[in-house]
């Protein structure tokens, strides 16, 4: 098992683990089509008892996922997280998918650019795994900006269902 007390600062954010008590702001910040909509999993409408249930999952951190709360100032604005995936079924090794958000109030700052970096950081230090993927909705541009500036190449597009 991890270390799932994630404690990574940077110049500006703190990544640390998501306790219970987030929940209302994860809900505030992710009940707003215009950020939820660029999101793989979540419904819509997005309720509180979604954010408890999101926050319920998380705690069973282990190996095969990792997530960290974006905190500024002491508070959170969005949440970057890590999930194991095979990375091929020859190699039979494992690799991680990274997905995050940041609310609204927070775009275009700098902040998700500065996370993931330090997020990327992390799980490259505290696990084995040398392979990090990473995607984007088409027409997500700032997403997509986001990984070119932390190292991510391209190299293709895929269908979501």
């Amino acid at each position: 098992m991890l270390d799932t007390q994630i404690d990574v600062r940077t110049s500006r954010l703190h990544l640390r683990p998501l306790p219970e008590s987030d929940a209302d702001r994860i809900h505030a910040l992710l009940a707003n089509w215009e950020v939820i909509r660029w999101l793989s999993t979540p419904c819509w409408p997005y309720t509180s008892g979604d954010a408890r249930s999101c926050i319920s999952a998380r705690k069973l951190s282990s190996r095969d996922f990792i997530t960290a709360a974006i905190v500024l100032d002491g508070a959170l604005i969005g949440v970057i997280n890590a999930i194991t995936k095979p990375a091929s079924t020859i190699q039979r090794e494992f690799a991680y998918s990274i997905g995050y958000w940041i609310g609204q109030p927070h775009w275009g700052r700098g902040y998700m650019t500065e996370a993931a970096r330090g997020f990327l950081a992390y799980v490259f230090a505290t696990t084995s795994s040398e392979m990090i993927f990473s995607g984007a909705f088409i027409g997500n541009l700032a997403s997509l900006r986001v990984q070119e500036k932390v190292g991510f190449t391209r190299d293709g597009e895929g269908m979501l269902f």
